[in-house]
């Protein structure tokens, strides 16, 4: 699928990301400081070039592996004038992501890409600690993180973003093997709608990204082949469009990388109002 709005449309070649045509003004974000946790690989890594081909001023790296981050920045600096810095930082280790915070200083825009789906196994049959890793890094990495940055941000139009996943709604006997992935998730934007409400200066809402070929997507014992695939870009560009004015009625919300963005859009007062796009049980019986 192309990306939902006018965005810029890019290629690769010979290993340079180029931008072609520019964002609509009210969507770049030019002047702004933007953190990508996760930024090593996939969606974060192709996160970090769409807020550059954007017009940040500057984009923080922030992942476990320092030579992944460093191959994002060389991208990083050819997709546009962004200035950039590699942070190592593990979403488990507080002192870590304190330390890179430290170090970015004043913000506006957080992105949590940082995620992980354990190796599939039925509940019984699974290692705890593997089981459990999935709660680590997808709902402990979100609430270490908030905690780390929260206290630099550029209040004016900051906003946190985050990734979720939509494959909740579908029957648990269609996702054999998947409870700490999904479990984890679940609660995972559960925080996010927490953050929303807790903080009024600062929009924060997630997305599900789509169908994209990362190493997660294979963990899960997915393959694209039996699966309407989406490209990288995608999410990466709509987590553009969610940090602009224009998503600022879906705060507190999961949205879907897939939604065009004007019959999103036409919809704002049916998200603004109620639980829509919020996760948990609706309705009394």
């Amino acid at each position: 699928m192309q990306p939902p709005f006018p965005c810029p449309t890019a290629t690769w070649h010979n290993d340079t990301y180029e931008s072609i045509s520019p964002l609509r003004p009210e969507l770049n974000a030019a002047g702004k400081t933007v953190i990508v946790v996760g930024a090593g690989s996939g969606i974060g890594r192709e996160t970090a070039l769409a807020f550059a081909t954007a017009g940040a001023a500057h984009v923080a790296l922030l992942g476990r592996t320092e030579s992944a981050l460093k191959e994002t920045a060389t991208y990083v600096s050819s997709a546009g004038k962004a200035s950039c810095s590699v942070h190592t930082a593990d979403v488990t280790k507080a002192k870590s992501l304190q330390d890179a915070a430290a170090a970015v200083g004043k913000w506006h825009v957080l992105v949590l890409c940082a995620g992980y789906c354990p190796t599939p196994s039925s509940v019984s049959s699974s290692e705890i600690n593997v089981w459990w890793e999935g709660f680590e890094i997808n709902v402990k990495g979100t609430l270490l993180a908030a905690k780390a940055f929260l206290p630099t941000v550029d209040a004016s139009n900051a906003a946190i973003l985050g990734l979720t996943s939509d494959v909740s709604l579908m029957p648990t006997a269609h996702l054999p093997g998947l409870s700490s992935y999904i479990s984890s998730k679940l609660a995972q934007a559960k925080v996010y709608e927490f953050l929303a409400a807790e903080n009024p200066d600062v929009f924060v809402a997630t997305i599900a990204p789509g169908m994209v070929e990362t190493a997660n997507f294979y963990r899960s014992g997915a393959t694209p082949d039996k699966l309407p695939m989406d490209k990288v870009q995608l999410p990466a560009h709509f987590l553009v469009w969610m940090a602009s004015p224009e998503a600022a009625f879906l705060r507190g919300r999961c949205t879907w990388a897939n939604w065009d963005v004007e019959e999103l859009k036409a919809q704002r007062a049916k998200i603004s109002d109620g639980l829509f796009m919020t996760a948990g049980f609706k309705g009394l019986p």
